[in-house]
C-alpha cells in the first residue's frame, strides 16, 4: 500500500480509509513505517497519519498532523494557522470540537479542549495560531 497526498472528507486521508479493516491497513504499510498500535489506534511515524478503529477492527476516523502533506482542494490541511484557515476559506465554524470550513462535513481541524465552541475564529485565537491536527470522520 503506498500513501497517497490526498483527503477526502467522510472517507479517508492519505489512502487510509474508515471502513478499512486495521489489520489491512498494518499489512500494508508494515516495512515503510514506524508503527505504534494502541487498543483503538494504529499510529504512522508518530501522528503523520494515526487510525482509529472499533472492537471490531473497522476503521471509524483518520486524522493527521503536519508532518502529512497533503490537502482537501487546497482549502483544508494539518498544520494551517488562523490566518491560513481565514484566507482559503469564507466561513469557519465549530462544529463537534471541531473547525469546519465552508460547509465541508466529515473533516476538521482538531480544537484545543479548553477551546471547542467560537463566534469567530480570532475571538480565542491568534493568527499565528496552528492547527496540528486535520481528522476525516463520517458522524
Amino acid at each position: 500500500m503506498d500513501i497517497t497526498n490526498l483527503i477526502v472528507p467522510k472517507k479517508s486521508i492519505g489512502g487510509v480509509c474508515i471502513g478499512d479493516s486495521i489489520e489491512k491497513i498494518e499489512a500494508g504499510l508494515s516495512g515503510h513505517y514506524k508503527i505504534h498500535k494502541e487498543q483503538n489506534s494504529l499510529t504512522l511515524d508518530d501522528g503523520f497519519i494515526r487510525a482509529y478503529y472499533g472492537p471490531d477492527g473497522i476503521i471509524t476516523a483518520i486524522s493527521c498532523n503536519s508532518k502529512f502533506t497533503g490537502s482537501y482542494q487546497n482549502k483544508l490541511w494539518a498544520g494551517m494557522t488562523v490566518a491560513e484557515v481565514l484566507t482559503h476559506s469564507k466561513e469557519q465554524i465549530a462544529w463537534s470540537g471541531f473547525v469546519q470550513v465552508d460547509k465541508i462535513s466529515g473533516s476538521g481541524l482538531s480544537l484545543p479542549e479548553e477551546h471547542d465552541d467560537f463566534e469567530s475564529l480570532t475571538d480565542h485565537f491568534a493568527l499565528d495560531f496552528i492547527f496540528d491536527e486535520l481528522w476525516v470522520y463520517d458522524f
